[in-house]
């Protein structure tokens, strides 16, 4: 297993990916390299450690139990066993803290060909997660604690974006409907018509997620992503975050993406048939001469949050800043505002009976 570390030249520090500046930089001496210089560094910093697989184990001598199978990796910055899942590529020593990343997890089929790098940082998503809890009064204390803040993460999701060339027939009845008065007599006159349409469409950067574990509203909720900021892949861009190796094969997005083509091609068949009274379809054919799967990874700020039994999760497009979450309520506060109501009520209705029997009176 091949695993990827990048080490400054300068001082030996290591180097992780800066959204801002889009090149790696030392958080120590603060130098920065260019891809042709991260390249070189790629090949000088590789190592090759095993992996082997972990297997469920109840005796007293596992020390990991795990459902199916995970892979234990050698951290080359400090030497400890780095445990993972089979769909994890790039992560974070549990022990240093160092960004490193597993090209056999990337390698093969499963390595991207493309991918949009962060062009958000850290801070800039803790700002943007503050920002959306702003003026939200019934969530718990800690919600945006300190300590909540230092789970934000960037990762990696991986993604399908597929291109394709289609040919659609579309076949409709159209009416036309004239009427006029003559003397005491009102008259229709109607004209039925046989129309047709066809059209040749090409369709490119189509979107699905190619992760099980990848909420389909949450991605849907911080998309679009802006495709003018695809880049080849390189194993640099990984360097300080998170990243997964897609488990959705494109088998399975196939008929998904088959459909929602077939259903933008017969809009715009539909949307072209104009200057009629009613339109009825009669039929429709639309084909797909050519499809073509880019696997990329697209950057995400994530961020999960456990209460009462139950997992809240923010999210923001760390391309775009585009948020989305779902809000947990401290219920102990809303009991607290119900009580204050209740007694601003009562005291309310009091003083208006009081009141209005001093003025019977």
């Amino acid at each position: 297993m091949a695993v990827v570390s990048y080490k400054c030249p300068n001082c030996g520090g290591e180097l992780i990916f800066n959204p801002e500046l889009q090149q790696l930089t030392c958080e120590y001496c603060f130098s920065s390299f260019n891809e042709e210089e991260i390249e070189a560094l790629t090949k000088e910093h590789t190592y090759d450690t095993p992996g082997k697989e972990i297997i469920e184990d109840d005796s007293e001598s596992a020390y990991y139990n795990v459902t199916g199978s995970a892979n234990l990796y050698t951290c080359p910055s400090c030497g400890a066993q780095v445990v993972t899942d089979s769909t994890t590529s790039a992560t974070n020593c549990y022990y240093c803290h160092k960004p490193i990343s597993f090209t056999k997890q990337l390698s093969d089929e499963f390595r991207p060909t493309k991918v949009i790098p962060f062009q958000k940082s850290r801070e800039q998503a803790i700002e943007g997660f503050l920002k959306w809890c702003k003026h939200k009064k019934f969530l718990p204390n800690d919600f945006s604690s300190p300590s909540q803040l230092e789970n934000i993460a960037g990762l990696y999701v991986p993604y399908w974006l597929i291109d394709c060339d289609t040919n659609g027939y579309m076949r409709a009845t159209g009416k036309k409907i004239k009427t006029w008065r003559q003397g005491d007599y009102r008259y229709t006159k109607t004209d039925i018509f046989t129309v047709s349409r066809a059209a040749t469409m090409s369709f490119s950067y189509l979107p699905h997620d190619a992760s099980s574990k990848a909420n389909d509203k949450v991605m849907e909720s911080i998309a679009p992503f802006n495709y003018d900021d695809l880049r080849d892949f390189s194993y640099s861009y990984l360097s300080g975050f998170m990243a997964e190796k897609y488990d959705v094969p494109k088998e399975d997005v196939y008929p998904i993406v088959k459909e929602r083509v077939k259903q933008a091609v017969e809009q715009e068949l539909r949307s072209s048939i104009i200057g009629y009274n009613s339109t009825s379809i009669a039929s429709s054919n639309v084909q797909i001469n050519r499809t073509h799967f880019h696997y990329t990874l697209m950057p995400v700020w994530m961020l999960t949050y456990q209460y009462k039994g139950k997992t809240y999760m923010f999210a923001m497009n760390g391309q775009t800043s585009k948020t989305f979450g779902s809000l947990p309520v401290a219920e102990e506060k809303l009991n607290i505002l119900f009580v204050i109501v209740f007694i601003i009520a009562f005291a309310l209705i009091l003083f208006v009976l009081l009141y209005m029997g001093g003025i019977t009176l």
